[in-house]
């Protein structure tokens, strides 16, 4: 896997304690046979080397100290040294005591922006904890009441986990809870016992997560407007890397350790670093952010645990418990059996996953809930679009664009009785009382075993909510009230849904 790579010049600025800034240097490389695709390779440590000391021009030994991740910390390179060309880093228990191994480039080297990849293997065993992460060489705002700096989890896989862990820790995310809107979390696959590449793509949009090349996970910059205060976006400062095996324990996230497990370890075989081709013309070459407010709209990344799509109860979803359950899609337990969940063989456009809803039977359809909320939407004109299928034929269901107007709106949601957008015979729009009687229906449609896209264009009034409600085999019994009905039976229904998307129109 790894290419032998001789280096000719290699340079990277020293710093004094007091030194603001650190610098990468382009360092020139031969032998390699090609760059990635649109990036160009500066920066790489191939762990090639005589000495079984890391280059101590990049690297230093992770400091011991009280946080869980550090406190075994031994500060030797018994536990982080270089062989065969690869870096170890080693979890052991010697004299009775725990000893981890990590490294770190700290006042050294720093990367800002770019694609960073390293790739890497581990044993894993309960109580181990393999992390890949970067941390801030400076703050980039000053603190608030001690506000967290910024944190990038490239990659983290704790005790028997089988799949690696992707967050950010912000000020925003963990000081203030803004955790789910966006998503602070995900996660990817990895091959067990093999190496694997994890890495980033960050711009001063968004930071993409890869697993072997496969985007698993993403992060945006809001450009909130006061993002001074609310820090949700720390990352256009240099970050230093950080590579360590650890062990947790009882108050440790990867729980207590079991002593049979041990030692353990984690070999890096690489660690690059990449910058975008035409680097002079980066304005052009960045990717323009999206401009959809639907978070994974088309299922094709993996949901961080507290956002899966599921089933839960009316105490957890209705009235102010709707604020527990942003950006995720959900729906109640309604229907004899019911499940929602991502189908990862069936998706539109010949993609390979989409939200599937599945029951053994709906009767009373107006009944059924399968929903999605979410806030900062900002007053105006969006066009809310998605494709839909199901195993029948001429199968129908409504959708309802729920509206909470101000805060004490939040807590009268409930199943049915909510202020929802409506078209009037006119085509003129307006917002359902929220009648006693049910929910008014935004749209009437169909769906059949082929894939079908619906649009509908509507303006979304001054809010603190957003709720977008479908009720499957569902239809609208009243044209002039939009009173929705679900009379009869059906049984065994499925629908599939992709591509979900909120667009603001211009």
């Amino acid at each position: 896997m790894k290419q032998i790579i001789a280096f000719l010049v290699f340079w990277i600025s020293f710093l004094s304690c007091q030194s603001e800034e650190i610098n990468i240097y382009t360092q020139h490389v031969k032998e390699i046979s090609k760059n990635k695709d649109g990036w160009n390779l500066v920066w790489s440590e191939e762990f090639e080397q005589e000495s079984n000391i890391p280059n101590t021009k990049s690297w230093s030994l992770a400091a011991k100290e009280a946080s869980p991740w550090n406190r075994y910390m031994s500060e030797s390179y018994d536990q982080a040294y270089v062989k065969d060309g690869k870096l170890y880093l080693i979890a052991e228990k010697k004299d009775g005591e725990y000893k981890t191994g990590g490294v770190w480039t700290m006042d050294k080297v720093g990367f800002k922006y770019g694609k960073l990849e390293v790739c890497a293997k581990f044993t894993s065993f309960q109580g181990g904890w393999a992390a890949i992460w970067l941390m801030p060489q400076e703050r980039q705002y000053p603190s608030v009441n001690n506000s967290y700096p910024g944190e990038i989890d490239i990659m983290e896989q704790v005790s028997m986990d089988k799949i690696a862990q992707h967050s950010v820790h912000t000020h925003y995310t963990l000081d203030l809870g803004y955790d789910k809107n966006p998503p602070r979390n995900g996660y990817g696959e990895y091959r067990d016992g093999e190496f694997n590449i994890y890495g980033i793509e960050w711009t001063a949009e968004k930071i993409i997560f890869t697993v072997n090349g496969e985007e698993t996970f993403s992060y945006p910059n809001l450009h909130l407007p006061n993002e001074s205060l609310m820090q949700q976006w720390p990352f256009d400062v240099p970050y230093y890397l950080i590579l360590n095996y650890s062990v947790g324990g009882e108050d440790a996230w990867p729980g207590p350790i079991d002593d049979r497990g041990l030692p353990a370890h984690m070999e890096v075989e690489y660690v690059r670093y990449y910058e975008k081709e035409n680097k002079g013309n980066d304005d052009d070459e960045e990717e323009e952010p999206s401009d959809n407010l639907i978070q994974n709209g088309n299922f094709e990344k993996n949901f961080a645990e507290d956002q899966q799509p599921g089933v839960f109860s009316a105490d957890k979803t209705d009235q102010s418990g709707i604020l527990n359950y942003l950006d995720r899609w959900f729906c109640r337990p309604d229907a004899p059996s019911c499940n929602m969940t991502i189908d990862k063989s069936e998706g539109a456009n010949n993609s390979s996953r989409s939200l599937k809803y599945e029951a053994t039977e709906i009767m009373d359809a107006e009944k059924v809930n399968l929903s999605y909320a979410l806030q900062n939407v900002m007053e105006g004109r969006y066009t809310f679009s998605y494709y839909v299928k199901t195993n029948q034929d001429d199968t129908p269901f409504t959708l309802s664009i729920v509206v909470c107007e101000t805060e004490d709106d939040i807590p009268l949601v409930l199943k049915e009785n909510q202020k929802s957008i409506i078209f009037n015979p006119d085509g003129s729009q307006s917002l359902s009382p929220g009648p006693t009687w049910g929910l008014a229906a935004t749209c009437d449609n169909k769906a059949g075993k082929g894939w079908i896209k619906y649009s509908v264009t509507v303006d979304i009034p001054e809010n603190v909510l957003i709720r977008f409600v479908f009720k499957p085999c569902a239809y609208v019994g009243d044209i002039n009230t939009h009173e929705i009905w679900g009379k009869g039976a059906w049984g065994g229904v499925i629908y599939w849904f992709d591509e979900f998307s909120l667009i603001p129109v211009e």
